[in-house]
């Protein structure tokens, strides 16, 4: 004869409750005894005023060696430094090279460090023949000379630039409706500043500035690239950080100095990537002082 055995009776909500509680003890249970735990939340730093990027350490080490009381800060893959520079709070972010690079150390720069002003400087190469090594491109607007449609055409008849347009960015402002980008605009004042601003290697003009993830040396292609989308020079990272930055609502602006042309002097200048930040470092000095509002 087999006896049955009555199990204690609970309420449905009582019966929820301890089968949740059991769970969770399960879970940490398994946790301590293999070592992990959830790593803890970053504490949110204070608002800065302006950060810098640059693509690669030759675009950066003038920058570095201005930063006062430097603090490297590590978030995954991107390297960014933290101090004061012409009496501002400012972060230097190494975003890596490329569209992908670009736009993550952007949003990690904003969500971690919310600066008023995002500056993204470094080489280029020139799109504008007439443009001169270390010349200075202040970026008007940053565009993605890589987006576009191509009309159909049957096999064999070949790849024709005549048969591409132009595609906006979109981006949902606020959640709501999308708004296209063919170009996102420089900051106003902050195109001012950087015009002001002395060069004592070669012009400063104004500009706009492409981006793509292309090393282009073919004239017919940086041709058609100045003709469809009014480029001035071309870059990897510029357009992708500003269109981080719109979405946002932070203001931008791209500094570019020519390292390289195609059409007059092909061989690349290393050294343009330091001249490039030198210029930044003291276009940085020409803007109003620090933040002095404690929002966090």
């Amino acid at each position: 004869m087999i006896t049955a055995v009555r199990r204690p009776y609970l309420p449905n909500r009582l019966r929820a409750l301890a089968i949740v509680v059991l769970t969770v003890l399960g879970v940490v249970s398994l946790r301590a005894q293999d070592g992990r735990s959830a790593p803890p939340a970053a504490p949110p730093a204070a608002p800065v005023d302006i950060v810098v990027q640059g693509a690669v350490d030759g675009e950066l080490q003038p920058l570095l060696a201005a930063l006062e009381g430097r603090e490297q800060i590590q978030v995954a893959a991107w390297t960014f430094w933290r101090g004061r520079l012409a009496g501002k709070n400012v972060v230097v972010s190494r975003t890596e090279v490329g569209p992908m690079n670009a736009s993550v150390a952007t949003t990690l720069a904003i969500e971690r460090f919310r600066p008023r002003l995002i500056v993204n400087q470094g080489t280029a190469g020139a799109v504008d023949p007439s443009l001169k090594i270390f010349d200075i491109v202040v970026g008007e607007a940053s565009v993605d000379y890589g987006a576009f449609q191509s009309s159909h055409a049957d096999a064999g008849q070949g790849v024709d630039q005549a048969r591409w347009t132009p595609l906006p960015h979109r981006i949902r402002l606020d959640g709501k409706e999308r708004v296209e980008f063919f170009r996102f605009p420089g900051d106003p004042d902050a195109i001012a500043v950087a015009l002001a601003t002395p060069n004592p290697r070669g012009r400063v003009v104004r500009g706009v500035i492409g981006s793509a993830f292309e090393f282009n040396r073919e004239i017919d292609r940086l041709v058609w690239i100045r003709k469809v989308y009014g480029a001035a020079s071309e870059d990897m990272e510029s357009a992708f950080s500003a269109g981080a930055a719109a979405g946002f609502k932070v203001p931008f602006l791209a500094v570019r100095i020519i390292s390289d042309n195609e059409f007059t002097a092909p061989e690349f200048q290393r050294i343009a990537g330091e001249y490039c930040a030198a210029f930044v470092v003291d276009m940085l000095t020409r803007f109003p002082g620090a933040r002095t509002d404690a929002r966090e």
